[in-house]
């Protein structure tokens, strides 16, 4: 399939429409804790864990990284790595963002280590029963949850994140304290776990090679918090044995320098033990393909710094200060697109479409853009049609529904026919007129939203608004089509919006994660809309001026521009002819 045709897949279904996720099949509910266990199971596909033979995840942390997780203090952020390697060699880091240690520990096959951020050193001999990191095969579950000791009760089914969990109750004989676990009712995903004054919440599952992780952990204590953020996975990848060397203290330091994440050396502690363990060999990893899944900054949750970095149209944003606002604001945004919805009527324009690619020949194509409303009651329909003005071929985006029922099956139909095969070549990228389809009020349960703080765009004062669509909750992602592969597509996104009447003036559309299932690493939709006054029309509407879509795949990068300008009311009587 050529780079225009997915390209219109994605854009279309991504953009344009309510998304809603296919239900289900309903299962039985459990009646014991090892059934949900071993749903659980079944969900993250634990089944692949044998075939893991190296893993790698590397993030952030930010939070209380003091020594002690009872002393209070401001909060930080830090990085962390962690490797595995079968049999049973693991080696984690955690550090400051000065490359402070905060811990360390590992197995060099046989013995256990854990160096602590006074750099003083322990280790151990694994006993059967008590391997800790030295525990062979690949694991992503709770160790407790693999003793066979532990007796696991299922208590009952709760409300846990804004979802219903099955509640598990896990009895070490050896602790003088139960575990409680929440296993998502729906996915079978775990939710969260707690202990003592102490719990931890997991989300932000996504799928790396069939096994599913959780990228975003958060941990609270009594007077102290942690959140951990995965920002790279790589699963069956080379990952050199001297990785797995427990590091030496010398002089009040860490070495090798391979434990910090930048070049400096990390900084001298007291207490310093010394030690110089060289890890034996291990066979080679069979050869299998490597996987690789690379996190994006989440637009509602990252510092702004790095969300500035990521869309540099955010710098001279004056940061809000807390998110009371936010709420009202999404009302107002929300009744504001209900009446730019209402009040559109049937359209024309012409639209210019430039793509570029690197080693291709710039194309321009010019068309006839024409959009038909249809308002009935709460429901509103979109038709986008555009007619080449050099071959006269004729191109239709299909009918996008917005309504209270919110059932859609247009989406299927649009996914079927846009993937059928067409004779002409219409743009890569389509379905703009109703982008800001993310802050319909109906949609907002699918998405996260954070109020950014204030902004001038072009001279005008704006309000700017993140969103980040709930993968849990979005119940038929939009699919991505490439090559005849498909996998699911959710975004993420920054608004500006007019601080006087809450129309959107700019918006920017990112994906949420990659999809390097698919090849694709990047697709960012930049909508500028422009105020318009249409003769014989009372309502000041908004509409597209300039788009560019810009998106990787396989390497190659394909930047497409459209152009729309004199903006007129469509008429029967227009010499524009469709298809019946």
């Amino acid at each position: 399939m050529s780079c225009r045709r997915w390209l219109l897949v994605t854009i279309h279904l991504g953009v344009l429409f309510h998304f809603s996720l296919a239900s289900a099949v309903a299962q039985q509910e459990p009646f014991t804790a090892d059934q949900v266990i071993a749903r659980y199971l079944d969900a993250i596909g634990a089944d692949k864990f044998p075939s893991v033979t190296t893993f790698m995840e590397m993030g952030d942390l930010y939070g209380n990284l003091s020594r002690s997780p009872y002393e209070t203090q401001n909060k930080e952020r830090g990085i962390f790595e962690y490797h595995f390697k079968s049999p049973n060699f693991r080696s984690s880091s955690s550090l400051t963002e000065h490359n402070s240690v905060i811990a360390m520990h590992g197995c060099d096959g046989k013995l256990s280590w854990y160096i602590d951020a006074y750099l003083k050193r322990s280790e151990f001999k694994p006993k059967p029963g008590s391997e800790y990191d030295c525990e062979e095969g690949f694991h992503t579950t709770p160790s407790l949850l693999r003793k066979p000791n532990v007796k696991l009760r299922l208590i009952k089914k709760k409300e846990v994140e804004g979802r219903m969990a099955w509640e598990i109750e896990a009895d070490d004989p050896k602790s003088r304290w139960s575990d409680t676990y929440y296993f998502d009712a729906e996915t079978y995903f775990l939710l969260s776990s707690g202990k003592a004054g102490s719990s931890v919440t997991y989300s932000d599952y996504r799928d790396v090679g069939g096994i599913k992780l959780p990228f975003k952990i958060t941990e609270e204590l009594t007077r102290s918090s942690l959140v951990t953020t995965v920002r790279e996975v790589k699963i069956n990848a080379p990952i050199d044995e001297a990785r797995f060397a427990e590091p030496q203290i010398k002089d009040g330091a860490i070495t090798p320098k391979s434990w910090a994440s930048s070049n400096k050396s990390l900084p001298k502690k007291d207490d310093a033990a010394a030690s110089n363990i060289v890890p034996p060999t291990t066979p080679a990893a069979p050869n299998v393909a490597s996987i690789t899944e690379v996190n994006f900054p989440n637009f509602t949750s990252c510092a702004i710094a790095e969300l500035q970095q990521t869309i540099p149209e955010l710098h001279g944003l004056i940061p809000a200060s807390d998110q009371e606002e936010l709420a009202a604001l999404l009302d107002k945004v929300g009744e504001k697109t209900l009446d730019i919805a209402r009040n559109t009527p049937n359209l024309i324009s012409r639209e210019t479409v430039t793509q570029s690619q690197q080693g291709v020949r710039e194309t321009r194509h010019d068309y006839d853009y024409l959009i038909l409303t249809r308002v009935e009651g709460t429901v509103v329909g979109l038709n986008e049609f555009r007619v080449d003005l050099k071959t006269g071929d004729k191109f239709q985006t299909d009918e996008a529904m917005k309504n209270e029922a919110s059932t859609l099956a247009a989406l299927e139909r649009a996914s079927r026919e846009l993937g059928a095969s067409q004779a002409g070549r219409p743009p890569a990228s389509q379905g703009f007129a109703t982008s800001w389809v993310h802050f319909y009020p109906l949609n907002r349960s699918q998405a996260t939203f954070r109020y950014l703080g204030e902004q001038k765009m072009d001279g005008q004062r704006t309000l700017v608004l993140a969103f980040a669509q709930k993968p849990q909750s979005v119940l038929s992602p939009a699919m991505f089509l490439y090559q005849g592969k498909t996998a699911p597509m959710f975004l993420q996104g920054v608004a500006w919006v007019d601080a006087s009447d809450f129309r959107i003036w700019r918006l920017r559309t990112d994906l949420l994660s990659p999809l390097p299932e698919v090849s694709l690493h990047r697709l960012t939709a930049d909508i500028q809309f422009v105020p318009t006054r249409i003769k014989e029309v009372p309502s000041l509407l908004s509409l597209p001026r300039e788009i560019t879509v810009t998106s990787e795949v396989s390497g190659s990068t394909l930047r497409e521009t459209h152009k729309y300008s004199e903006y007129r009311l469509f008429r029967t009587h227009s010499r524009v002819v469709l298809n019946p």
